[in-house]
């Protein structure tokens, strides 16, 4: 079985990066004709979940440290998708919340990631979706300790 296994590593090994390359969305500027990054658009997605967190929960939620993070959101301030609001119980804390152009922004961005996605599951069969969302489940199943 270990040899087994150290075969299956290294077939992962090599397939992984072309297929998180073939799974990720084309370049967020291209998509969305604009000048905006990679980092800028994960700090979007994950605004676009919560509810205007504190720089330092963002931070821990997509785990990027406070000087880069402060720098990615400077950036979104300036481009009008993100506002830092003071919190009103505690005027230390600063929040973030996406503005409506943010939204809109962020929204466009999934769609073409949803086309994107679509495109490479119709070279699927069916039976092939299935058996390979199951074994995605299953994948983060064991990693994060959650059952189905």
């Amino acid at each position: 079985m270990g040899e087994e296994i150290k075969g299956h590593v290294n077939q992962l090994i090599a397939l992984l990066p072309d297929l998180a390359k073939a799974f990720r969305t084309d370049e967020p500027q291209e998509v969305l004709h604009m000048d905006i990054s990679f980092p800028e658009i994960f700090v979007l997605r994950e605004l676009s979940s919560k509810e205007e967190p504190t720089m330092s929960e963002l931070g821990r939620s997509i785990s990027m440290d406070l000087s880069t993070l402060t720098r990615t959101v400077d950036k979104l301030v300036k481009k009008e998708f993100v506002a830092r609001k003071r919190d009103p119980e505690d005027r230390r804390m600063v929040r973030v919340a996406l503005t409506a152009k943010g939204r809109r922004i962020i929204s466009r961005f999934e769609e073409a990631r949803k086309k994107h996605i679509e495109s490479i599951l119709r070279q699927m069969t069916s039976q092939e979706r299935k058996d390979l969302l199951n074994i995605f489940k299953t994948l983060h199943a064991r990693i994060y300790g959650k059952a189905e």
